[in-house]
């Protein structure tokens, strides 16, 4: 069954004025949640954006890594909730992302919330993501820091506000370029990785640039467990980098499917944070500042002629208008099922006893691939021991213009999934976000598990539910198109 409504002032959810309401806005038995079905065609978008500082106390845990020495004893650099604001008059939709390990259910319910009071945005229209950096708080995956939670979920909330007070009329520009060069496939490095860096600008009717979005698949992992200072990893510096090359514009980073890409690096040092995150900005601020001219247009002097002769825009696209969309649906994913600790145990003593007797390195590599696999399930059974069979999360999609398209996904998924979507829905122009509206783990393909290695192991879901994701997303998408 399928529930529309549009996108407009309605019914804030059960709760939403109060403290914090635990009741999971729209969720409600019926398996969709569909808003944006009507929109204004014609006129411009009211598009705005925002940054707020949401930097943990120094003092507070470090997520990311096992093993870490101390707490964060030390600030890098900022930490911040990125919001990007667009309306059509009759719909509005928000894209948040913040430079935190995962977003957790209970802080997306408290931020959603507190968003449907006010602003007045419904739950449906609101993705909450994060960069996935490993430098930021522990806490904000489940409810062991509550009072972090909750100041957390205001400042969330706060950058929706700002960035729908900055709106103003704008128009949307998209394209790609290549990138290749800052990561690999950590599981073997033929495997595939990300080729594409998505790049979404707003601006104004005259050219001058609102907010301008970056979209990689790579984990922000260039600082080791060593590192005790907060720090959003590179995405922090590639938005840093748009923002110093053009002026006035606020940079949003979102990441894509990474769980199986790492970013290629010479050291792990800050200095690497930079030329990682300075790549990946100045690309993004290339391709938005070229994309400016779409609408204004350009000229050059022509002194043979004494003429102004147009310049074509070959880089990207002005996005056509079209009615927003948004639309979420709830997946019921069933966990692993495994054997009892003392099996594992057993496990994990022969395995270690293969990769010691291993008489080469490709019979080492194999026989690690078990051991580290068996090491990480485990864990995973461990963690999900006493929560049922099933979890609950949900896929989401936007239409944001005509042929622009956003798919949020949540967890670490791998980057095969992302390019098995974006085959099966013939989208060319899809934003494919990971990380968003919660934080359930891995979701690894079928064939990671007989492979082996760290994934597969502390994955917490059946082989099974990364296709279930694929179907979802699918879905979704095509309730949006």
């Amino acid at each position: 069954m399928v529930g529309w409504a549009a996108s407009g002032p309605q019914p804030t959810p059960s709760g939403a004025g109060g403290r914090f309401n635990r009741h999971r806005a729209g969720r409600t038995g019926r398996p969709w949640r569909v808003g944006g079905s009507v929109g204004i065609v014609g006129g411009m978008l009211k598009v705005g954006a925002s940054a707020i500082d949401i930097t943990s106390p120094v003092g507070t845990a470090l997520d990311g890594y096992g093993g870490r020495t101390d707490v964060g004893i030390g600030v890098h650099d900022p930490l911040y909730a990125r919001a990007l604001y667009v309306s059509d008059g009759v719909v509005e939709i928000v894209l948040v992302v913040c430079d935190l390990i995962g977003i957790g259910h209970e802080l997306r319910t408290m931020a959603i919330d507190l968003i449907a009071a006010r602003p007045g945005i419904p739950s449906a229209n609101v993705m909450i993501s994060a960069t996935h950096t490993h430098a930021g708080p522990v806490g904000v995956r489940g409810t062991s820091d509550p009072v972090l939670l909750e100041l957390t979920a205001r400042k969330i909330a706060g950058s929706v506000m700002l960035a729908k007070r900055n709106a103003q009329e704008g128009q949307l520009k998209y394209g790609t370029v290549p990138l290749e060069s800052i990561s690999q496939n950590r599981r073997h490095p033929d495997w595939p990785i990300d080729h594409r860096l998505d790049v979404l600008a707003a601006d104004t009717a005259g050219g001058t640039n609102i907010a301008t979005v970056a979209r990689y698949s790579c984990h922000p992992t260039t600082m080791e467990r060593d590192n005790l200072d907060i720090s959003a990893d590179y995405p922090g510096e590639a938005c840093r980098t748009i923002e110093r090359n053009i002026p006035g514009s606020t940079a949003l980073f979102f990441n894509g499917c990474c769980g199986n890409i790492n970013p290629a690096w010479m050291r792990q040092e800050f200095d690497e944070v930079y030329r990682l995150g300075s790549i990946v900005g100045m690309k993004a601020a290339a391709l938005s500042q070229e994309m400016r001219t779409h609408g204004p247009g350009h000229r050059a002097h022509n002194i043979r002629w004494n003429e102004l002769t147009p310049t074509p825009t070959t880089s990207g696209q002005l996005v056509p208008e079209a009615p927003l969309r948004a639309a979420i649906r709830t997946l019921t994913l069933p966990y692993r099922i495994g054997p009892d600790d003392a099996e594992m145990a057993a496990r994990i003593a022969a395995f270690e006893a293969e990769v010691a007797a291993a008489p080469d390195t490709e019979t080492r590599r194999t026989a690690a691939a078990k051991l580290t696999r068996a090491q990480m399930e485990r864990v995973a059974l461990g963690r999900i021991a006493g929560r049922g069979a099933t979890r609950e999360d949900d896929v989401q999609a936007f239409r944001l213009g005509q042929d622009l398209y956003v798919l949020a996904l949540p967890g670490e998924v791998f980057v095969e999934t992302q390019e098995e979507i974006r085959a099966a829905v013939n989208m060319p122009n899809l934003i494919v976000i990971s990380y968003a509206n919660g934080y359930p783990g891995y979701f690894c393909r079928a064939e990671a598990f007989d492979q082996g290695g760290y994934e597969a192991g502390v994955a917490p879901f059946a082989p099974e539910a990364d296709g279930m994701l694929v179907k979802g997303a699918i879905a979704v998408l095509e309730e949006v198109r």
